[in-house]
């Protein structure tokens, strides 16, 4: 590939991708991922990861590991939402629940 053909970027948009494991450490992606949605994936990024996007993507339990970026890495990254895994959640929930139900039942004393 020459340098006066530079590699198409790709553009994916409101997909969802779910249990897929994502390598780009190390890579050259030139890809943008538009509004999508990430369910039990693992997204592996590095510091040599670049032209790689991420804007109004939707994560739940999405997992990123080794995402250590200097601001002039090209890795750009939008407006996402990242949940947190729903047995993380739910067990947040128990303990309010139990700490509430505490508190009640102290008030009620």
């Amino acid at each position: 590939m020459s340098s006066d053909n530079p590699p198409d970027e790709r553009v994916i948009y409101r997909e969802r991708f779910q249990g897929v494991y994502f390598d780009f450490r190390g890579k050259s992606i030139f890809t943008r991922y538009d509004r999508c949605e990430f369910v039990k994936c693992t997204l592996l990024i590095d510091h040599a990861t670049e032209q790689l996007a991420f804007t109004a993507a939707f994560s739940k339990t999405a997992i990123s590991i080794s995402c250590n970026r200097t601001k002039h890495a090209g890795l750009y990254v939008m407006d996402n939402f990242f949940d947190r895994p729903l047995d993380e959640r739910r067990a947040d929930f128990e303990i309010r629940l139990a700490q509430a139900l505490a508190a009640r039942k102290a008030k009620g004393k």
